[in-house]
């Protein structure tokens, strides 16, 4: 990020390039850009988008000065679904002149930005006027914004002029083109040579991942990502949304195959886009992110569990709120009903959507592998599966464990447990546990 380099940092950089080749492979650019690789052409930014995992820009030289070309490059980004970040070069040499270069970076900032760094690696400051300085501009950035602050700079002079301010940021980007930083970091600038081939022009260029830093951060912490629920069954019915595009192998969905259901007979771990998890489709025989899908309850279950809060609708195509919302935890008695290719819980007042991610079934369908439970309240045992108050036999304390020996389901979608003494327990999450 160094304004000037002296010949002796690029012959350095030059005689550790092979050994850096070997050695730093990095799956994906993550470049930092500023004026001096000029102002960026749409063509150029939408090759860019194939090469780097994300862009670190610069914004500005100090509180004087603007990036000529932050403004247009940033707006590239955006347009190309680029994700960035932005730095501030300090030439700040106060605690008073870092509190007002901060506000000067975040007003110049696009706020797409996903995250904050302070370039900090020239000081004409001692080293106790230089940590304050650097604590005073992350005080002021952080009473701007939410978003992440990452700390920039080269190992000596991070360690002599902001070892105890820069430990407030959260996370560190250190340059070292001779070797692997001995400080802790989670973005280590390794070069200054790195050939870009969609800008056509040599870049500094970082790494990330987890065999090159010592504190190591996933991209989506980088970039904020926040993942759809990936928690689905095998069992359960998925429908494929209209808007899904591809499939996980990279074959393209067609038309025909959306917004139909279609039963999970396969689910794996893999973190990919904005998912989590994979699921296989039987009849497609294909395997989806579950971004692109929502799964429901299908069958009938008494009663549910919200795992959400849910909107009360007033019709089953849930167009018309009622203005009424149930809080996440709260148990609902309700039937499924279908609609199209979609389902929903009809409940008194109205009807809540029958995504699983929005609520778990309330009963306990299977049996437990020891065959037995443990009570989490106190509860009664019954003599028939009717649970009326006059056929209640023994009473059974929280914490005190039941054997039992079948799950049986009611009409309603109920369930309760058959114990071995030939009686009847709930099957409520809310009074047992499996043991």
């Amino acid at each position: 990020m160094k304004v000037t380099r002296s010949w002796a940092w690029i012959v350095v950089a030059l005689s550790c390039l092979l050994l850096f080749s070997v050695t730093t492979k990095a799956d994906a650019a993550v470049p930092d850009i500023s004026e001096w690789q000029g102002k960026l052409t749409n063509t150029q930014v939408k090759s860019l988008k194939s090469q780097a995992d994300f862009v670190i820009n610069r914004v500005q030289y100090g509180t004087g000065y603007e990036d000529l070309y932050h403004t247009n490059n940033e707006n590239l980004y955006v347009k190309h679904g680029i994700p960035f970040g932005s730095y501030d070069y300090a030439t700040f040499t106060s605690t008073a002149t870092a509190k007002a270069e901060a506000r000067k970076f975040y007003a110049r900032s696009n706020k797409k930005s996903k995250f904050y760094i302070l370039d900090f690696e020239t000081s004409s400051m001692g080293s106790s006027a230089a940590n304050a300085a650097v604590k005073a501009w992350y005080n002021e950035m952080r009473s701007l914004t939410n978003k992440k602050l990452i700390f920039y700079s080269y190992q000596s002079f991070a360690t002599t002029y902001a070892n105890s301010a820069r430990q407030a940021f959260d996370a560190q980007w250190i340059a070292n083109y001779s070797y692997k930083p001995t400080i802790t970091y989670s973005l280590w600038q390794y070069t200054d040579s790195y050939y870009l081939y969609s800008l056509g022009k040599y870049v500094d260029n970082s790494l990330y991942n987890s065999s090159a830093v010592s504190s190591y951060h996933p991209l989506s912490w980088w970039l904020g990502t926040s993942y759809a629920y990936s928690s689905y069954n095998v069992g359960q019915y998925a429908y494929l949304y209209k808007k899904a595009g591809t499939y996980y192998d990279g074959t393209p969905v067609p038309s025909s195959a959306k917004q139909q259901l279609y039963k999970i007979t396969a689910k794996k771990s893999v973190t990919t886009d904005q998912s989590k998890q994979l699921v296989y489709l039987a009849g497609l025989n294909k395997w989806v992110k579950s971004q692109d899908i929502a799964a429901y309850w299908i069958g009938q279950h008494g009663s549910y569990k919200l795992r959400k809060k849910a909107n009360l609708y007033s019709d089953v195509n849930l167009k018309h709120k009622t203005g009424k919302a149930y809080k996440k935890g709260t148990t609902l008695k309700g039937k499924v009903v279908r609609t199209g290719n979609l389902y929903r819980i009809k409940v008194a007042g109205g009807y809540i959507t029958a995504q699983v991610e929005i609520s778990n079934h309330a009963y306990y369908e299977t049996m437990p592998s020891s065959h037995t439970l443990k009570a989490s309240k106190t509860f009664y045992k019954y003599q028939t599966k009717t649970f009326n108050k006059s056929k209640r036999v023994a009473k059974v304390k929280k914490g005190s464990t039941v054997t039992v020996t079948g799950v049986g389901k009611r009409s309603t979608g109920s369930r309760y447990y058959q114990t071995s003494d030939g009686h009847y327990i709930t099957a409520l999450h809310s009074y047992v546990k499996f043991k």
